[in-house]
C-alpha cells in the first residue's frame, strides 16, 4: 500500500465515527464476508463515480444516479480489484453478497448512505494532507480562477485542482480523495445552487484562502433572488480556517456584506478596493495592472483581468513570490467549453456553451465585440435555474445585448425564445431556431468570413452541439480560452 492510499479499515472507522451506519465486507475466497472495520484489509487511491472513469486501486462510488444507477456495475468492479462504496437499500449487502465474485484486495462499505460518506471520507483524508488549500466560489468566473490559481502556484510546487466542473457535494469530496502527500497545494472550486450548499462544502475543504468572484442572478429556482446568492456565496467567509484569509470583489453586489460578515482577514481587490486593477486589450488576450505591475492575460475580456487579479492575490496570501507565480502563469491551460477561441471557415467562433446566466452572456459578448471583424452573432440557447423571473430575464438579456452592439442574436430551442424577443423589441436582428441543427444551419447560411460568432447556453441547452456542427460543416482550428461562469 502506498502512502498516498486510504486504508479500508480507517475509512470504515471515519464512516462510524460520523454516526453512518455501515457494513464493511472483504473479500473471502470467492465472495464478500463480513468484517469488523479495524480489520478490513486493503485501501484505495482516490475515488471516482464513473466505472468508466476508475484507475487502478480507486474508490468506485457506487450510486443511483438520474440515468444510469452505479450499483449495477459495483460486482463488476468488485471483480477487478476496487473498493466499492454503495447503499443498503436493505438488499443491497446481500446482494453484493451473493454476486460479487471479489478480487483479492477488493471489498465494499455499504451505508446507508453513502453521499454522506464520501463527505465524511473527503473530509477525514483532507485533514491528514499537507497540502495548503484555497477554494474558489462565486457566480461567475470561478472555474478559470480556479485554472489561473492553479497554474500560478504551479511555479512553487505540485498542485491538486477540481477536474472540469466537479464542484458540487459529490465533485468535492472526489477532488479532496484526489490528495497525496506531494501535493503542496490544492485549488478547490465549490459551486452552489442554493443557500446552505457553501457551508457544507466549506465544513469539508476548510480552505486557508476562500475566493469570492462576484455574485450575479443565477439559480434563482433555488436561491429566490440575487439577496440569496450574496448569502449563499457569502458562506466562503466562514468556511476560511481562523488564521486564513478571504478574497473580495469590491465591484461585486454583495462586497459590504461579505466584509462584514468575515472574521479573517479581508483583502479586496477591484476599481475601488484594496489592490486596484485595470485591464487592457492585446492580440492574445490582455493585459492586467496590478499593484503597478503588469501580467499577461491569456484570455480575452475584461471580466478576465479580474480573475487573474482575484487569483494573484489568492496566491499571494500563500506568501508565494510574484517571479515562481509569473512562472507557473505561463504554463496556463483553460478549461474545455469556457469560451475557446476557434477559426471556422474565416469566422471567429467563440465557444462558451459550458454554461450560462444573465451576466455571463452579457459579458462573453462584451469579450466578443473586443475582437475587430463584420458582424457579431450571438447563438444562445436557454439560461437554466431561474425561476419565475426565468422570461423576463430572457428578454432583459436580449434587450441588453442590443445596446450592447451585436448585429444579430439567434436563440435556439423553446426556452430561449424571451431572448430573440427582447433583442427584437430593442431594434436586433433577431432568428429564433426551434432546435441546433436548424441554428447551424442558420449561421452557415447567414454568416461568412471574418464574421465573429458567440455560442453559448446553459449545460441543458447542450450547445456544444451547435460548436461541433458549425466544425463539421466548416472546420476548426482553435486557440485559448476563457470563462463566463
Amino acid at each position: 500500500m502506498s502512502a498516498a492510499s486510504y486504508p479500508a479499515a480507517t475509512a470504515a472507522v471515519d464512516i462510524l465515527g460520523a454516526g453512518l451506519d455501515c457494513t464493511v465486507l472483504a473479500a473471502a475466497g470467492d465472495r464478500l464476508a463480513l468484517v469488523a472495520p479495524e480489520a478490513a484489509p486493503g485501501g484505495f487511491e482516490g475515488a471516482a463515480l464513473d466505472s468508466r472513469d476508475l484507475t487502478p486501486g480507486q474508490l468506485f462510488v457506487a450510486l443511483a444516479g438520474e440515468q444510469v444507477d452505479g450499483r449495477r456495475f459495483a460486482p463488476e468492479m468488485l471483480a477487478a480489484g476496487h473498493w466499492v462504496l454503495t447503499h443498503d437499500d436493505g438488499e443491497g449487502t446481500a446482494a453484493l453478497t451473493r454476486s460479487a465474485a471479489p478480487a483479492a484486495a477488493s471489498g465494499a462499505l455499504v451505508c446507508a448512505d453513502p453521499v454522506a460518506a464520501l463527505g465524511v471520507l473527503g473530509r477525514s483524508w483532507r485533514r491528514r494532507q499537507p497540502a495548503r488549500i484555497v477554494a474558489v466560489t462565486g457566480t461567475n468566473g470561478k472555474t478559470t480562477t480556479k485554472d489561473l490559481l492553479a497554474a500560478l502556484l504551479a511555479g512553487a510546487g505540485p498542485v491538486h485542482a477540481t477536474r472540469g466542473n466537479l464542484n458540487n457535494h459529490l465533485g468535492v469530496p472526489l477532488t479532496l480523495l484526489g490528495l497525496v502527500p506531494g501535493h503542496r497545494f490544492a485549488v478547490v472550486e465549490m459551486g452552489a445552487s442554493a443557500v446552505g450548499e457553501i457551508a457544507r462544502l466549506g465544513a469539508l475543504v476548510r480552505p486557508e484562502v476562500g475566493v469570492i468572484t462576484n455574485a450575479a442572478e443565477a439559480h434563482l429556482a433555488e436561491f429566490g433572488s440575487l439577496e440569496g446568492v450574496i448569502e449563499g456565496k457569502g458562506e466562503m467567509v466562514e468556511a476560511v480556517a481562523p488564521a486564513g484569509t478571504v478574497i473580495l470583489n469590491a465591484d461585486s453586489p454583495g462586497f459590504d456584506t461579505w466584509r462584514d460578515r468575515a472574521v479573517v482577514r479581508v483583502v479586496s481587490f477591484g476599481r475601488q478596493g484594496d489592490h486596484r486593477w485595470s485591464w487592457r486589450a492585446d492580440d492574445t488576450g490582455g493585459v492586467l495592472e496590478l499593484d503597478g505591475q503588469s501580467w499577461p492575460v491569456p484570455l480575452p475580456g475584461a471580466h478576465n483581468g479580474a480573475n487573474l487579479a482575484a487569483a494573484i492575490l489568492a496566491a499571494r496570501a500563500l506568501d508565494i513570490p510574484d517571479p515562481e507565480l509569473r512562472l507557473g502563469l505561463a504554463g496556463f491551460r483553460g478549461s474545455p467549453h469556457r469560451s475557446v477561441r476557434l477559426e471556422m471557415g474565416g469566422r471567429l467562433v467563440l465557444d462558451d456553451s459550458y454554461n450560462a446566466n444573465p451576466r455571463s452572456v452579457v459579458t462573453a459578448a462584451s469579450s466578443l465585440l473586443i475582437w475587430t471583424g463584420g458582424r457579431a452573432v450571438a447563438a444562445l440557447g436557454h439560461m437554466g435555474e431561474l425561476g419565475t423571473d426565468s422570461d423576463r430575464l430572457h428578454r432583459q438579456t436580449g434587450r441588453e445585448l442590443a445596446e450592447l452592439g451585436l448585429d444579430a442574436l439567434v436563440s435556439v430551442g423553446p426556452e430561449a425564445a424571451g431572448l430573440a424577443t427582447g433583442f427584437a423589441d430593442a431594434g436586433g436582428e433577431a432568428q429564433h431556431c426551434t432546435d441546433r441543427a436548424e441554428a447551424v444551419a442558420w449561421l452557415v447560411n447567414h454568416t461568412t468570413a471574418g464574421d465573429r460568432v458567440l455560442v453559448k447556453g446553459s449545460r441543458s441547452a447542450a450547445m456544444e452541439e451547435v460548436v461541433a456542427g458549425l466544425a463539421a460543416r466548416l472546420g476548426a482550428a482553435g486557440s485559448g480560452s476563457t470563462d463566463g461562469d
